[in-house]
């Protein structure tokens, strides 16, 4: 055990980092985005060594989110007070959001055509898709964040075991299930607040 732990303490790390950023997201604490940076670093290697470019490029695409969730979750002037509080997404944004999430997934899948490490094109663009627009919407405080955090959480446990990330795979199963909790505890907090 400790011969595998000294040769995947990175990969241990980055899920222990990942599972805490999670417990602050669910209960809405603005040091979430500090954890992410850190987190996202780590994923950073653990994927460019499993070839899943997407999931790379997704970690450093979160590494900036976290700067930015930051900045909107702890600095930013509320210019209209509400500005900043936790809301249901528009039905325009819902439609604007499926359209650029089409167009990324278009993008990443044919960049991962153009590797021939990579061996799982698809689940990992849809993954990475999914990701972008879900942490976008979580740095704007938007509930429905939650639901492709559902789906991303459950299918990427498939996804990490098929390529021997375990500690990872076991992540997504946290993942997952504290999602769900995330969900009803944002919507709680919309409906309270009205």
């Amino acid at each position: 055990m400790t011969e595998w732990l000294s040769n995947n303490w990175i990969e241990v790390v980055g899920a222990i980092l990942s599972f805490l950023y999670l417990i602050l997201e669910v209960k809405q604490k603005w040091a979430m985005w500090i954890v992410g940076v850190f987190s996202s670093a780590f994923y950073v290697y653990i994927f460019f060594q499993a070839h899943l470019y997407a999931n790379m490029g997704m970690n450093v695409y979160y590494t900036f989110m976290s700067l930015y969730g930051l900045y909107c979750w702890k600095f930013a002037k509320i210019k209209n007070e509400g500005d900043n509080e936790f809301h249901f997404i528009s039905k325009q944004l819902a439609i604007r959001l499926s359209i650029i999430a089409l167009f990324i997934f278009g993008f990443i899948y044919f960049i991962l055509l153009r590797f021939p490490e990579s061996e799982v094109p698809v689940p990992d663009a849809l993954v990475a898709t999914l990701s972008i627009v879900a942490t976008w919407m979580t740095a704007k405080k938007i509930v429905e964040c939650w639901y492709p955090w559902i789906f991303v959480n459950f299918f990427a446990i498939g996804l990490y075991a098929y390529q021997g990330l375990y500690p990872t795979a076991i992540l997504y199963i946290f993942y997952g299930t504290l999602s769900i909790v995330g969900l009803i505890n944002w919507r709680k907090s919309v409906i309270l607040r009205k």
